[in-house]
């Protein structure tokens, strides 16, 4: 039945539709694709006919709108506002760094060191790595504190942390872990498998993989807990790197001139980085440039969970081309920057015009504006956002007179810094300690990046939000809390850096202690000789049970330290030596070795 209606329906189509019709209706395929044939394919001319020479004009055009589309702000799916509105600083710090991640870290630490000390098994008896025990995510978390720590506290050496020296003593790390396990774990930790590594350039290798899975998560909750607002920028970022790798680079307008390049997208409001490219190279490219260049595409895969949403993206002359701009406008993403004048599609007439001081010139085609700006030197700029017409800046010159500027220099100005913000809100705080494996100095800055992060979460939901280094401080102590973990106690009461400063500087008397009931004067145990004689006794005689009272008892105190101390030689070592107990043995040890000798 249907059948019979279509062929009625053939009779009434004309006959230059009546092929296309039968095979459309009558299930008659046509002959196969044999590709296109070159009168198919559009003209290149034809597409990019906007940046011939002919097509610019001189004068500015109205700006190019886009609504604005996204919700910006904290993503609530992922981080839900409680009904007090409040969240604990590690909560923010968990949404990026979960313990998923740092269950993987502590995954892929255990592992290398199982492997490392199958390998090597003729350790030094008394190696800090022949004492392995595996870690934990709670010690992890620890570890992670104590390197925020260090960004906080600086000391020239890592093992200054842990030092007694009353100058620079910092009694924190001490009662959260050891030295020794914190330089195991800081040896021992991983990323990734080194079993299933792809030696360069097999198929398969990536220069990143040293990275492991802990850096993608990382950067894929950057982008998933928040949405940048409508301004937005791409630059480049360096971490510090000085060592021998076949992709660190050297720029030398940076304040870091040597290291690991990346490149950044941030939010313009507040630096948040949203999205984190690292360079490793030509060699690195997963797939070869197109023909606009692997800057280009670069861009594109930084800004393109962006893309058809209305944003204004801003960039400097790196990145900048007409080309790129125009794709940009096709997908309803404006984008302000300045450009080099050699880059293919600016026009001949806007590099050739002379300026003086304060003066522009201004063309534009269909989509584009140029704009070329003498200040101090001639710089020109490309827009889709502006109109490139002057406007004054609200400041005065020197003789009184409106400073006025191109709306977009202005706008260049506000929104480009976001990038150089950031990178140097994670440099004030990071753990800059020096290590052989590059991917150690990655792994350190991502978490520091990942504090900054945190913190703008925290702020962007705090009427009143406190000082960064306080934000860091306080982080610390919540990852101390929810690890439950602290250092060997020390023995008897624990003395502050001021009191033993005031020990070894302060004036000091002698005076007799309190009496008692039973006795006119006090009687107690010497702080110097007691101790030092217990150990003294336990050395020379190492299988003999220990007395339970060493050292001479004394009716005599410091009146200023509150100690029981004989008057020779106690109180004199016990004001003038930091390691009183060790220089009492000495002594005695001299002492005795002279007398033997005689």
């Amino acid at each position: 039945m249907a059948e019979r209606q279509i062929s009625d329906d053939l009779q009434n189509v004309l006959p230059e539709f009546r092929a296309i019709f039968e095979e459309i209706f009558l299930d008659e395929d046509s002959d196969e694709f044999d590709g296109f044939d070159e009168q198919d394919v559009e003209d290149e001319t034809d597409v990019r006919h906007i940046f011939d020479e002919e097509s610019w004009q001189e004068g500015g055009r109205r700006p190019s709108t886009f609504t604005f589309v996204s919700r910006a702000g904290i993503n609530e799916n992922v981080l839900p506002v409680p009904e007090e509105n409040t969240l604990s600083y590690l909560e923010y710090f968990e949404s990026i760094v979960s313990d998923t991640i740092v269950s993987k870290v502590v995954d892929e630490t255990n592992n290398y060191a199982t492997n490392y000390l199958q390998t090597h098994q003729n350790l030094p008896p008394f190696s800090r790595l022949g004492n392995w025990t595996n870690t934990s995510v709670p010690e992890m978390k620890s570890f992670l504190g104590i390197t925020i720590a260090m960004g906080i506290v600086r000391q020239l050496d890592i093992q200054d942390y842990w030092s007694t020296n009353v100058v620079i003593s910092t009694p924190f790390f001490n009662t959260v872990m050891s030295r020794d396990r914190f330089l195991a774990l800081m040896s021992f930790l991983h990323l990734s498998d080194n079993n299933i590594a792809v030696l360069r350039g097999q198929p398969g290798y990536s220069p990143l993989q040293k990275l492991g899975d802990p850096y993608k998560d990382i950067l894929s909750n950057f982008q998933r807990v928040y949405t940048p607002g409508k301004n937005i920028a791409i630059d480049e970022g360096m971490i510090p790197w000085r060592g021998n790798l076949h992709f660190r680079v050297y720029s030398p307008d940076k304040p870091c001139k040597y290291g690991l390049k990346m490149y950044m997208l941030c939010d313009s409001a507040n630096g948040y980085c949203s999205r984190m490219e690292l360079y490793t190279g030509r060699d690195g490219q997963q797939q070869p440039p197109s023909q606009f260049g692997a800057t280009y595409n670069l861009v594109l895969r930084l800004v393109s969970p962006y893309l058809n949403k209305g944003y204004h993206l801003y960039m400097d002359n790196y990145f900048s081309s007409p080309q790129l701009f125009y794709e940009l406008y096709l997908q309803a993403t404006v984008a302000c920057g300045t450009v080099r004048s050699n880059r293919r599609g600016i026009p001949q007439k806007l590099k050739s015009q002379r300026l003086t001081k304060g003066e522009i010139f201004v063309v534009h085609n269909s989509t584009l504006v140029a704009v070329k700006y003498a200040d101090k030197k001639d710089v020109i700029l490309l827009t889709t956002i502006h109109e490139g017409v002057k406007v004054d800046t609200g400041r005065l010159d020197q003789d009184g007179s409106h400073i006025v500027k191109p709306d977009c220099v202005l706008s260049y100005n506000r929104y480009m810094g976001a990038v150089d913000r950031c990178d140097q809100m994670v440099a004030n705080g990071s753990f800059d300690r020096r290590t052989l494996k590059w991917w150690k100095k990655v792994f350190f800055h991502m978490i520091g990046l990942a504090v900054l992060n945190s913190y703008i979460l925290y702020k962007s939901r705090t009427r009143h939000p406190v000082h960064q280094r306080i934000f860091r401080r306080e982080l610390v102590s919540q990852l101390m809390e929810v690890s439950e973990l602290s250092g060997a106690a020390p023995r008897g009461r624990k003395r502050t850096s001021a009191e033993i400063l005031q020990r070894l500087t302060a004036r000091h008397f002698m005076s007799h202690l309190p009496p008692t009931d039973k006795r006119s004067h006090g009687k107690r145990r010497c702080v110097v000789c007691g101790p030092g004689e217990l150990e003294l006794f336990k050395s020379s005689h190492p299988h003999e049970p220990v007395p339970k009272c060493m050292g001479r008892e004394t009716t005599f105190q410091c009146k200023q330290c509150q100690v029981a101390l004989c008057i020779e030689p106690c109180f004199e070592l016990f004001h003038t030596k930091s390691e009183y107990v060790l220089a009492y043995k000495r002594q005695k040890t001299a002492t005795t070795q002279s007398g033997q000798e005689e």
